[in-house]
C-alpha cells in the first residue's frame, strides 16, 4: 500500500522503528481532513445498506460493526490482547486452530510496507459494554451485522485504520469500527448519542463524518466538555458541526462527548428524510474497556 501524502502529523511511522505514542496529557482533540489520503464520498451509498439497530426502538439508528487488530511490526505484542482474544474465541466455540488465526503469531490479512503496521480482521464479536460507560445499553449483549468486505478489504479502509494508529502511535491494539447512520423526518428527530454526554472507557476515539444529507444546519452538533475526576463539567470546549470528510480525534479520558439531535432541513426533499452517516473507531488497549462478547451464532460461518 502506498500513499503520496504523509499519513500522520504526529508520528513518522515507518517499518524500521517502533511507533512513539502521542503524549495524551496535553491532548484534547484534533481534526484531520481525510481528503489528503482517501475518498470518503465513495462510501456514501454503503450506509443505505446498513440494517436498523434493533436496540433503538424508535428506529432512527442503523449500525454495522467490525473488530480488527492493528499492530506495528517493531512493537511487541500485548500479551493481554492475545489472551483476551483466545478467551472470547473459546466462548464463541472456536477450536485452538481456528482461534490461533487471530493471534499476533499468525499471518495478518494485510500489511503496510510504508508504515510497518499489520491488520487482522477479527471474528464478528458481539458488543457487551459495562453499564459504567453505557447507562442505556450497559450489561446487554448486542449483536450487529458485519461491515461489508468490499469496504474492509479496500485501500481506503486500510488507510483510515493506519491514520488512526499513526496519529496516536500505538504498538498493538484491538480496534472496534462502527458504521452508523442516524435519520430523521418531519415528525421525528434522531439522536446521535442516546446516552447523553458520556465517555467510552477508551484512551482515545476517532469519528469520521461521511455524509450529512438534508439536515438543518444547526442540528447534529458535536459537543465536548472536560472531565473532572470522573465527572462531567459544564463548559463546552467544542461546539460545532463536523462537516463531511472531516475526521476528529479526541482524548476519551479527558473529554466527555455528545451529539445533539438531528432535524430534517426540507420536508419536501429526499423523501422527507434527513441522514447523518459516521464511522467511529475506538482502540482497545488493556486495561481499557474491551467490550467483546462471543460471536453470535448467525455470524459464525462468515467470520471464522
Amino acid at each position: 500500500m502506498t500513499s503520496n501524502k504523509p499519513i500522520s502529523n504526529h508520528t513518522n511511522a515507518g517499518p524500521g522503528k517502533p511507533p512513539v505514542e502521542l503524549d495524551l496529557s496535553g491532548f484534547l482533540y484534533e481534526a484531520v481532513d481525510t481528503a489528503e489520503f482517501m475518498d470518503v464520498s465513495s462510501w456514501k451509498s454503503v450506509f443505505d445498506e446498513i440494517p436498523v439497530d434493533p436496540y433503538i426502538k424508535e428506529g432512527y439508528r442503523y449500525k454495522s460493526i467490525g473488530w480488527f487488530r492493528v499492530k506495528h511490526q517493531m512493537a511487541g505484542a500485548v500479551a493481554e490482547i492475545d489472551e483476551h482474544i483466545k478467551t472470547v474465541n473459546k466462548l464463541s466455540g472456536l477450536n485452538d486452530v481456528e482461534s490461533s488465526r487471530y493471534l499476533s503469531t499468525s499471518k495478518p490479512i494485510w500489511h503496510s510496507d510504508e508504515t510497518g503496521y499489520s491488520c487482522w480482521h477479527l471474528p464478528q464479536y458481539a458488543m457487551q459494554q459495562s453499564i459504567l460507560y453505557n447507562p442505556v445499553h450497559g450489561g446487554m449483549r448486542r449483536e450487529y451485522s458485519p461491515i461489508g468486505t468490499d469496504i474492509t478489504n479496500s485501500d481506503d479502509f486500510h488507510k483510515l485504520l493506519i491514520q488512526y494508529a499513526t496519529f496516536f502511535g500505538w504498538g498493538d491494539a484491538i480496534v472496534l469500527v462502527q458504521f452508523q447512520r442516524v435519520d430523521c423526518n418531519a415528525a421525528r428527530t434522531g439522536l446521535p448519542a442516546v446516552e447523553g454526554f458520556h465517555q467510552d472507557g477508551n484512551r482515545h476515539v476517532g469519528m469520521l463524518v461521511v455524509n450529512r444529507n438534508n439536515l438543518a444546519a444547526d442540528s447534529g452538533v458535536s459537543q465536548y466538555v472536560m472531565d473532572d475526576n470522573g465527572k462531567k463539567t459544564d463548559e463546552l470546549i467544542f461546539n460545532a458541526v463536523v462537516p463531511a470528510g472531516q475526521l476528529i480525534f479526541w482524548n476519551d479520558k479527558r473529554v466527555w462527548h455528545y451529539g445533539t439531535e438531528i432535524k430534517v432541513a426540507d420536508a419536501s426533499a429526499n423523501g422527507g428524510r434527513g441522514t447523518r452517516d459516521i464511522i467511529i473507531m475506538s482502540a482497545k488497549i488493556p486495561p481499557a474497556n474491551t467490550p467483546m462478547g462471543p460471536v453470535p451464532v448467525q455470524f459464525k460461518q462468515n467470520s471464522i
